[in-house]
């Protein structure tokens, strides 16, 4: 069955998911390196699909920035904060003492976890952006979600080059090379 064009139907929304809490799963999390050389750890997270809520399937991302100045906390986790990393921790229930070699390993225990995040909008650059402004526990511990299966080789566009260091819990951390204006998504 065909149809014709009606221009009077068209709809858009802005994008943006509302502002509320979110039940997520950890998708993966890379590190990368903007434009002008800062370094951010990328949470992309799921929006969970055995949870009943809007936007199923849908992606949140957060990022943790390296520190400026890092503290002697901060250097344990390469830079990054170490307060940020254990409220990461702490919302991914991680169990509590539990030693790392190294900020690679603990990346790979959050990699997939449930968390429950708040989203708020924020406008930067005269752009009203999604951000996630809170991180906790999951309410539904029990995860039942299904991930949809990755996209054919053939598809509408090529994924951007991705570093993943904590989807595979084998994977050991290593420094992201650097990425060009081409690689970010904004």
């Amino acid at each position: 069955m065909g149809f014709k064009n009606d221009f009077s139907q068209a709809t858009q929304s802005d994008g943006l998911k509302p502002e509320g809490d979110y039940e997520v799963i950890v998708a993966k999390i890379e590190e990368r390196v903007t434009p002008n050389g800062k370094t951010g750890l990328n949470l992309s997270m799921v929006i969970r699909n055995d949870v009943e809520q809007p936007y199923k399937n849908g992606f949140l991302f957060h990022t943790l920035w390296k520190r400026r100045e890092p503290t002697a906390a901060d250097m344990q986790v390469n830079g990054y904060g170490f307060g940020q990393m254990m409220a990461l921790g702490q919302a991914a229930r991680l169990p509590d003492g539990k030693d790392y070699a190294d900020l690679g390993e603990f990346l790979g225990d959050i990699a997939q976890k449930p968390l429950r995040v708040t989203v708020r909008h924020e406008t930067y650059q005269n752009v009203k952006r999604e951000r996630v402004s809170f991180l906790q526990a999951t309410q539904f511990p029990e995860v039942r979600h299904v991930f949809r299966k990755q996209a054919s080789a053939d598809a509408y566009a090529a994924p951007a080059p991705q570093v993943n260091y904590a989807a595979d819990r084998r994977s050991g951390y290593t420094s992201a090379p650097s990425l060009t204006d081409d690689d970010i998504p904004f």
